[in-house]
């Protein structure tokens, strides 16, 4: 873990200003790309078959290889770095996990698949207050109480 050499006041600190400049960025105050690899299923995947899927398939459940509408997950990624032990790392992964196959399965679900896309363009952006404010207990649990 990256924790280990620095003092965990300064781990804080930076979590803590980092999930600043995300959120800021989240409601258009700071404007700057994320850090993501959108591309479609690289070559390497099927010519190097197991280290290919290991790399391919963490790129995948981190959301660094699609395409991210939101800065939340970086600053999640973040704080586990900086502060998170292992289990903490594997709850994270889980839940993440879960929340992107809910969002899967309700497309799947949708009667209409053309209302179920045009709702996530643009029900999803409108809905960015929530998802920061829901954000902000997990994240006051992983930076403020250590």
């Amino acid at each position: 873990m990256l924790r280990s050499p620095l003092p965990e006041l300064v781990c804080q600190i930076l979590a803590g200003l980092a999930a600043v400049v995300f959120i800021l960025r989240e409601f258009d105050v700071l404007k700057f790309p994320l850090l993501q690899n959108a591309r479609l299923v690289p070559q390497f995947v099927a010519m190097t078959p197991f280290w290919g899927s290991v790399q391919f398939g963490a790129e995948m459940g981190t959301g660094m290889r699609t395409y991210s509408p939101t800065g939340l997950p970086h600053i999640m990624a973040l704080c586990l770095l900086l502060l998170g032990s292992w289990s903490d790392a594997l709850l994270a992964g889980a839940g993440f996990a879960l929340a992107r196959a809910l969002m899967l399965l309700t497309f799947l679900l949708a009667r209409d698949k053309m209302a179920a896309d045009k709702a996530f363009d643009f029900t999803l952006p409108k809905m960015k207050l929530l998802f920061v404010l829901a954000f902000v207990p997990l994240l006051s649990v992983l930076v403020v109480l250590r």
